[in-house]
């Protein structure tokens, strides 16, 4: 059987001595993330779930003052938050026996706390090829920490939603939302510690939003993932809704056993837990 993983954000609102006490009575693995707000005891927290397995991604432990991670920045002090973050979480991990961490693919723009998921205006020309060569030098300070510590870095793909593309003429701020910049992240990058965390639901908006066929989507970056976060929408908005029969990532299911996955659906119960396990076993 596959190895999968319940996000936090399943748990978002609850707090996180109740999310570990479910996790121990269900057998749950954790992926600690997103929906846990700062605690400076959470890392203690994380330290001591040792029932099941466990991972960190992204903005797990929630930093105390919140920003918004990002690898591709020209503002140095946000690049540096953000490359801190990722080394010490990197660290943690290996503490920790841990074998990868992923972070989200930067963005062309700097994006506060409180505007991810929503319409975010372009105010400036941008620069692609300098935010990519940016988060490529990020990137190779990243990996090279993490290869000394014998720890994977993984990035995931963004979403850019049809409001933050149309509203801007078209213009993508977001780094890393279809194959063909995957694909030339990772081989530019071409190290045995790096991969992409596939986000289903991620890629599913992306592709309605910039004209691109899914499936195939998938199918031209499949050697280069390595965890699956899994949630449905409906191809319009990042809503993180439940998996179904009809779910449209099954049709990959023949590669299941290759990758780690992640549920990643947001605030539901453990009947809903157990039923999304259900369908993607």
């Amino acid at each position: 059987m596959m190895d999968i993983y319940i996000s936090t954000l399943c748990f978002s609102g609850t707090p996180i001595s109740e999310i570990l006490n479910k996790a121990d009575i269900n057998n749950f693995n954790l992926e600690f993330s997103s929906g846990l707000p700062y605690d400076p005891n959470n890392i203690k927290s994380f330290n001591n779930f040792n029932n099941n397995f466990k991972l960190l991604h992204n903005y797990f432990p929630a930093p105390k003052v919140p920003f918004v991670i990002n690898l591709a920045s020209e503002n140095k002090e946000i690049r540096e938050l953000s490359l801190n973050h990722c080394l010490k979480n990197i660290e943690l991990s290996a503490k920790n026996n841990i074998d990868f961490y992923s972070a989200h693919a930067g963005f062309c723009l700097d994006p506060g706390p409180n505007k991810l998921g929503k319409f975010i205006q372009v105010e400036k020309k941008i620069q692609r090829s300098k935010h990519l060569d940016i988060f490529l030098e990020s990137l190779n300070k990243i990996l090279t920490f993490a290869e000394s510590l014998k720890v994977n870095f993984y990035i995931e793909n963004n979403v850019v939603s049809e409001q933050n593309y149309s509203k801007n003429k078209n213009v993508n701020s977001f780094l890393c939302c279809e194959s063909e910049e995957i694909n030339y992240v990772i081989n530019e990058i071409n190290r045995t510690n790096f991969g992409l965390l596939l986000d289903t639901a991620h890629l599913k908006v992306s592709s309605s939003t910039l004209g691109l066929d899914k499936e195939k989507e998938v199918e031209k970056i499949l050697d280069k993932i390595k965890v699956v976060h899994h949630s449905d929408n409906n191809s319009k908005v990042d809503s993180n809704e439940p998996l179904d029969n009809e779910y449209w990532f099954l049709k990959f299911k023949k590669y299941y056993s290759l990758w780690n996955h992640v549920i990643e659906v947001k605030n539901i119960d453990t009947n809903t837990i157990n039923l999304q396990i259900e369908i993607l076993n």
